[in-house]
């Protein structure tokens, strides 16, 4: 990203999400940027002067928190689509589970973009729905299960007599990581795609994919009733329609879109490079740990020769130096010998000559 001109651009929720999302720190530290998404009021709790709100993408697909002056707040309305501008701050979730959540706080609202109340009441409460939905992590939660040797389970609803999976086909090189089914129906039809859609929901899998190609006809996918069904799935529930410019009401409720069934085929497979690469690295640590044990027993057997050798080299002092006393004793033993010996000869001499002068 071009560091020129970051305070004029107007970044979304989901974009970013996207660039913050595998970085300590972020490009936008102490930088002031413009952002963009529908606005929804929080607990109605103040902290200081600050309330704590939520602020959601465009698409749906992605929200941060939002760090609201009390000044500020009382001209926001909920629903409303804002530009805001302030600072963009990581910090660690309160609930101290080792994740990091976004804060944006607000200096002053930019702009209000009223076109986006366009949308039908029961396209909106569509919406809404959505914002209930807790937004499961895709790429991790396949990722995770391809780590315990898984197969995740993927179910791909798509249209009779179609060959758009060979565009997914084609992106994904190592198919063999996953578990994939896919189902025919008449992409015309919202009832049928809806009737589908809930029978395989009541199917074990990790994945749910409606996917077609770009044309005409992608306005069933902007039926209301579908969009209930799909929010009813109990796995993640995906899209994968036409092209990227083609944003239909079912990619908004969906948890993930992907703007091309060539997307998605990448998706897959960049999932399955992270975990080559993980096991690389993986792999990495456990040979720099062999090495870090061997060069530690290693040491350690050569402290404990250097030890064993210094214990043999006291020993044998000990046992010099015990020769060395006993002779020494033996030494002094004789010297009194010796001594008594020569007092002995001493005193028979003056014996001798006591005699010799008294007699």
């Amino acid at each position: 990203m071009k560091k020129i001109g970051m305070q004029e651009k107007s970044f979304t929720v989901d974009s970013i999400t996207e660039i913050c999302r595998n970085t300590i720190t972020t490009p936008f530290d102490e930088k002031i940027i413009s952002l963009e998404g529908f606005y929804s009021g929080g607990q109605n709790k103040k902290y200081g002067n600050v309330y704590y709100d939520t602020l959601h993408d465009e698409n749906k697909q992605s929200k941060l928190t939002l760090v609201v002056p009390e000044k500020t707040r009382q001209f926001l309305k909920p629903k409303q689509y804002y530009v805001f501008e302030g600072y963009l701050n990581k910090t660690l979730n309160s609930i101290n589970d080792g994740t990091i959540r976004l804060l944006f706080r607000v200096i002053k609202v930019k702009d209000r973009k009223d076109e986006f109340q366009f949308i039908s009441k029961d396209e909106f409460s569509i919406v809404q729905e959505r914002f209930k939905r807790p937004i499961p992590f895709l790429e991790q939660l396949l990722l995770d299960k391809i780590l315990k040797q898984q197969k995740p389970i993927i179910n791909i609803i798509t249209g009779n007599n179609s060959i758009v999976g060979e565009d997914y086909r084609n992106q994904l090189k190592d198919s063999e990581f996953y578990t994939i089914n896919e189902h025919s129906v008449n992409l015309s039809n919202s009832k049928e795609v809806a009737q589908k859609i809930q029978a395989l929901s009541k199917y074990e899998s990790d994945l749910l994919v409606v996917m077609r190609g770009g044309g005409s006809g992608l306005e069933i996918f902007n039926d209301v009733n579908l969009c209930k069904v799909s929010l009813e799935c109990k796995m993640p529930f995906a899209t994968a329609i036409g092209h990227k410019e083609d944003v239909t009401l079912l990619e908004k409720s969906a948890d993930k879109g992907f703007g091309t069934p060539t997307a998605f085929g990448s998706f897959l497979q960049k999932i399955v490079d992270q975990y080559r690469t993980q096991i690389k690295e993986r792999s990495g640590f456990e040979e720099r740990i062999t090495f870090l044990e061997k060069e530690l027993n290693l040491n350690k057997k050569e402290k404990e020769e250097r030890l064993q050798k210094a214990e043999n080299s006291i020993k044998d002092e000990i046992a010099r130096s015990q020769k060395d006393k006993e002779k020494l004793e033996q030494l002094f033993k004789n010297r009194e010998k010796l001594y008594m010996y020569a007092l002995l000869s001493i005193t028979f001499l003056l014996l001798v000559c006591l005699l010799t002068i008294f007699i």
